[in-house]
């Protein structure tokens, strides 16, 4: 089978690699398409994602839709041919979190296609992954393999709503207009927030902002355009993993409201000004991290068409010209989402 390895700062190859057979509550998938994240990015042009960095060769992905392929003869509930979505968690099963039902916060998570441990979580931009049987979430088979390699971001933007609370008849701030932060807003939308206005230093995804659930857009370079927006929206989501954008987040939150931080930093220790914004503005200020149980419920929306994922490709391209794909998705001034497609594509 072909699998994309990432050896360092734009040293991508496609490798042959064995057919792997399912051990002990595994499954084997067919790929049929695989998202392009933003720490797929990070590791192919820096070789690192933060503190994670390479030191073997990894193969990236964790967005993934495909069909069962083989399952191992202690696996029930699943059979060959049948569509699955994965969540990319794997987490202890043991810990406080995870028994209070908050598997995201386990200090002991894997996740696919990471660097963060040593040995490296391999990943899932491969033809034949294998994942554990736990992990995988029927999809319906009327939904587009590469809508349906959406649903990962789709359940993140799901938990960091969640996390913000009741949005119903409230003005809603999104800041950052990539694959999540659109998301965000269209989650925002059946949620019944009264107004979304979503901000992004580029037109182009924020074009698809508006389709996907935004009422208005700001482009981030007008200053004027944020400054009139001032303590105006009860609840605003920094998920642009930018100092500015954390900044524009604390200014356009109304007194008493709430922020919502998805996105992480370029660096772990970033200034906050908790006198003039958190405390004077007496702000709730919310972590969102990945999601957990929020996959089935995304799974359902996707495949109930209550949110429509089309608008947020805006390229799928086989699995063999991955690089290619990695660099059209690193520009956001004429992509958002791209998606990878596998031997199961059509089926």
């Amino acid at each position: 089978m072909k699998s994309c390895v990432i050896y360092g700062p734009r040293n991508l190859r496609l490798e042959e690699e064995p057919l792997p057979e399912p051990g002990s509550g595994m499954i084997r998938l067919k790929t049929g398409a695989v998202g392009i994240c933003g720490s797929d990015i990070h590791y192919y042009q820096l070789g690192r994602v933060g503190d994670a960095i390479l030191t073997e060769p990894l193969t990236p992905g964790h967005e993934i839709a495909g069909v069962v392929d083989a399952v191992a003869p202690d696996v029930t509930g699943f059979k060959i041919g049948d569509r699955v979505v994965v969540n990319p968690s794997d987490e202890c099963c043991v810990c406080s979190w995870c028994k209070e039902g908050r598997q995201n916060l386990c200090p002991d998570l894997k996740y696919y296609g990471s660097a963060a441990r040593n040995p490296h979580v391999q990943g899932l931009m491969r033809e034949f992954p294998l994942v554990q049987a736990r992990q995988c979430i029927p999809i319906d088979a009327g939904v587009p393999m590469s809508q349906a390699a959406c649903v990962e971001p789709l359940a993140i933007a799901l938990h960091a709503v969640r996390r913000a609370g009741n949005l119903l008849g409230k003005r809603v701030f999104v800041c950052g207009a990539g694959p999540v932060g659109c998301l965000i807003a269209a989650v925002a939308r059946i949620n019944g927030a009264e107004e979304i206005i979503i901000s992004d230093l580029e037109e182009f995804p924020l074009e698809h902002a508006l389709e996907l659930g935004a009422d208005r857009k700001i482009n981030a370079k007008n200053e004027d355009a944020l400054e009139s927006q001032r303590d105006s929206c009860d609840v605003c989501f920094e998920a642009s993993g930018s100092s500015a954008g954390m900044a524009s987040c604390l200014k356009i939150v109304r007194r008493g409201g709430d922020v919502v931080h998805v996105g992480f930093q370029n660096v772990n220790e970033v200034p906050y000004p908790v006198n003039a914004a958190v405390i004077r503005k007496e702000l709730s200020v919310h972590g969102s991290l990945r999601a957990y149980q929020e996959f089935p419920l995304a799974a359902k929306l996707v495949s109930s068409d209550r949110i429509q994922l089309k608008p947020l490709i805006t390229a799928v391209m086989p699995l063999e010209d991955a690089a290619a794909a990695i660099e059209l998705a690193a520009d956001k001034t004429r992509s958002l989402k791209v998606v990878l497609s596998g031997p199961a594509i059509g089926e």
